[in-house]
């Protein structure tokens, strides 16, 4: 035993434990958007391009001078636990202002576009964020603001008089469109018109907030817009062009932190495996050279001394967990240090930025199985979970010792499990893929494939093998450990396939590593299941809405899931002996909290936790034996995070028995939920928008 001991301690791996929060995490739209687009985000600085207005007989043309204009936003923020208003403008500014002197009633406001690419505040990191993430600047650059009418012209136009004026038009961010009401002031003064103009927004009118990065950040829904314009008569503009986008580095001096001796070995030990090119963070931040950390030096600071990276959600009040990425005190004091003096550069700002390697064992592929035939879906089903058979071809025992699931399409896949299905179940498998004309069989709920022992839910113990999430790396069991198969066993993989625009044909694969020893020889790893209800309902002056009657919303996800939609909602009441009515309140703050007691459903040696639930939740916590004097709080996680959801493996020697207790609690923030959804009552369901208090247990067999 203290040879496997050793072998684990000293090699993080992704146990199987971790792949069952995969059917939930594929609903998220965010996921494809920040953590996997892995191109670095390009500011273009040129000036925007607007349509230009043509001048008649008694007109005067207009055109906004950029170097003298700004669009400015504001937007109340909690920023690191700080409330503040957050603030960003941009200089990027065209557009056309025709002034009629004869009839000022006939004069026109053309297209104004703003370049949002270029929006800057205090805090670089923020830029990047708000771009890639809420306004999606590398596809919609502009945001355009078209007048349709102009209320408080006057009949005669004087210099050097300040005229009240309302722009009533339509603001387009990204694809959306809404009627915005702009309000201000306009002067003519020395042959240039001075515009000054405030407008009200909510950013959830447009899919751009309110934004929220758990641990870091979080917006209110409303945004202030403030327009300061300068427009000189267009003959007399001249607009220089634009300066490389070289950015200007700090040189560091003596007195200054120095990067290469305090900084970057921090960045190469404990950032860069994530943010490196390709990295599954990289969407978010690119790290690959010291100039890439300068530029977002502020950012870095603030992300460390707030704790939010490297992230790691568990406390301390559970047991001992392995591989805890939190930075030392010295560490962060290191990074804030530098951040505080401008994060300057005593290296060329291209040197770079390498994870440090690490010693670890590598995959060997020994079997390579492919999905039958590709699959195409269909964006008439945005969430399309589909199963598929892989026959190994066994003919006598083997154990499985690793794996990595290997994604065709990227971009549309967002979890695969893999389940075990004994031989006797092959007429069964036949009759699900015989259910329609396409690949494989749509699976709702599990793998629906009857006599499986996964037809209703999928929470099938130690059937649930294996799976995968964007990012996961491949995975390796301790020494001495597998999953074992038998002659004739099949796998059956669950896609879920998050679809919102013409998808291509997916044949993903799965390689799997086998045991060159007896599989009688390895202890089995057994992944068990403990879960507990969610009811969330609406808030108070939501009540009245169709959907927050609780009925109409099992009805609602029977529509959309089939038969099987309501069964783990109303069935985890029976087992943990709830009522959806005991459990469905908010207390004063907004929170919905639920729990569960469960007797172990296999015993053997703990090697790892995972807690799951969806985008609103606040704290999970799982407690061995509660309420007794062995107790032992496997997992505490205090403020949940659905952007990191880690299998935590455990650093003390723990053993569940035949009569031991797990309890799950977990609680949810209903205040998160998206302010752009329909009200309804939230319960357990497959969707992102719905819930889920789901936790595993990976422990090792008894031999």
């Amino acid at each position: 035993m203290t040879k496997v001991k050793s072998f684990w301690r000293k090699h993080p791996i992704a146990i199987v434990a971790s792949t069952v929060l995969l059917a939930c995490l594929a609903g998220a739209g965010w996921v494809g958007a920040s953590m996997f687009r892995l191109d670095p985000v390009t500011v273009d600085w040129d000036v925007p391009e607007a349509p230009e207005l043509t001048a008649g007989p008694g007109q005067t043309l207009y055109r906004i001078d950029p170097s003298r204009s700004t669009a400015t936003y504001e937007v109340e923020e909690i920023l690191a636990g700080v409330g503040s208003t957050a603030t960003g403008e941009t200089q990027g500014i065209a557009g056309d202002i025709l002034v009629d002197e004869d009839d000022p009633a006939a004069s026109e406001v053309g297209d104004i576009v703003i370049n949002v690419e270029q929006l800057t505040s205090d805090e670089s990191l923020r830029d990047e964020r708000l771009r890639q993430d809420y306004l999606s600047s590398d596809q919609y650059p502009l945001v355009t603001f078209a007048t349709r009418e102009v209320e408080g012209i006057p009949d005669a136009i004087e210099d050097g008089t300040a005229y009240d004026v309302t722009l009533l038009g339509e603001l387009t961010i990204k694809e959306t469109t809404r009627e915005v009401e702009v309000a201000g002031t306009v002067t003519r003064d020395d042959g240039e018109l001075h515009v000054v103009a405030d407008a009200h927004i909510l950013l959830s009118d447009f899919d751009a907030g309110p934004i929220s990065i758990t641990g870091l950040v979080r917006s209110g829904d409303d945004a202030d817009l403030h327009l300061d314009l300068v427009a000189p008569e267009a003959d007399q503009l001249r607009i220089d062009e634009q300066e490389s986008d070289q950015v200007e580095y700090q040189v560091a001096t003596a007195e200054d932190p120095q990067f290469s001796a305090t900084v970057q070995p921090v960045l190469e030990s404990s950032c860069a495996s994530c943010h490196e090119p390709g990295g599954s963070g990289s969407g978010t931040w690119e790290l690959a050279t010291a100039g890439d950390a300068a530029r977002v030096a502020s950012g870095i600071g603030l992300a460390v001394e707030s704790g939010y990276m490297p992230p790691w959600l568990a406390s301390e009040e559970g047991v001992d967990l392995q591989h805890s990425p939190r930075l030392t005190d010295e560490e962060v004091a290191a990074i804030t240090e530098w951040a505080d003096a401008g994060g300057p550069l005593d290296v060329d700002p291209e040197t770079r930025v390498e994870a440090t390697e690490t010693d670890g064992p590598e995959l060997r592929t020994d079997v390579e199985l492919t999905l039958p035939e590709p699959y195409t879906g269909t964006v008439e089903k945005e969430n399309d979970y589909r199963c598929f058979t892989l026959d190994p071809g066994l003919t006598e025992p083997a154990a499985v010792t690793g794996y990595q699931f290997l994604p065709d399409q990227l971009p549309i896949v967002h979890h695969a499990l893999v389940y075990r299905v004994r031989t006797d179940s092959d007429e069964a498998l036949a009759e699900a893929e015989a259910r329609d004309d396409d690949p494989g069989w749509e699976c709702f709920g599990g793998i629906n494939v009857s006599g499986s022992g996964l037809s209703a839910s999928g929470m099938g113990g130690s059937d649930l093998l294996m799976g995968w999430a964007p990012g996961q790396p491949p995975s390796l069991f301790p020494e001495g450990t597998g999953m074992k198969l038998e002659p004739g066993d099949k796998l059956v993989v669950q896609m879920h396939y998050h679809l919102d625009e013409d998808p291509p044909p997916d044949q993903s694969s799965l390689a799997m590593q086998m045991s060159d020893v007896d599989p009688a020889e390895l202890d089995d790893i057994e992944v068990s299941t403990y879960l507990a209800p969610a009811e969330i309902p609406c808030l108070p002056e939501d009540q009245e809405a169709p959907r927050c009657d609780r009925d109409a919303e099992m009805e609602a996800l029977r529509e959309q899931y089939g038969p099987a939609g309501p069964i783990i909602a109303n069935g985890l009441h029976a087992v943990c002996g709830t009522t959806p009515e005991e459990i469905s309140h908010l207390d004063e703050d907004g929170i919905a909290r639920t729990s569960c007691d469960h007797g172990v459903s296999s015993t053997g040696e703990v090697l790892a936790v995972l807690g799951h639930m969806h985008e609103i939740g606040s704290t999970f916590r799982m407690t061995l034996n509660p309420d007794t004097p062995e107790e032992k709080v496997l997992l505490d996680i205090p403020r949940w995070d659905f952007d990191w959801q880690f299998n935590y493996a455990l650093d003390e020697d723990i053993t569940l028995e035949e009569g031991d207790v797990i309890r799950v609690e977990c609680s949810w923030d209903r205040a998160l939920v998206d302010p752009t959804d329909e009200p309804h009552h939230i319960s357990w369901a497959e969707g992102t928008e719905d819930e889920m208090c789901y936790s595993t247990l990976a422990t090792r067999a008894p031999g």
